[in-house]
């Protein structure tokens, strides 16, 4: 079986920032098991609304949206300026 490299932009444990306003912490990426072929999914966690959990195609997440802007845009946020109040997920390998 040959495996494809993923790369990718994405950052896992990233804040983004969602051209409509809301922010979303990336948990992972994943290959969706339901596709033939190398197709990937980034799964995000919503930091609004209860902290509910996504998932969309990686093309869509790293896309433009119909203004030509990107849909989700990586956030600059230092550890020491994230909320203490909210748990963030961690990745661990």
């Amino acid at each position: 079986m040959q495996y494809k490299k993923l790369d990718t932009s994405v950052v896992r444990n990233g804040v983004y920032e969602h051209y409509r306003g809301n922010k979303c912490i990336v948990v992972d990426i994943a290959k969706d098991a339901d596709k033939e072929g190398d197709e990937f999914c980034v799964i995000y966690r919503a930091l609004y609304d209860h902290g509910q959990l996504y998932t969309t195609a990686i093309d869509r997440f790293t896309g433009m949206n119909s203004a030509g802007e990107p849909r989700f845009r990586l956030l600059k946020i230092e550890e020491e300026n994230r909320n203490p109040e909210h748990v963030y997920p961690t990745i661990t390998m």
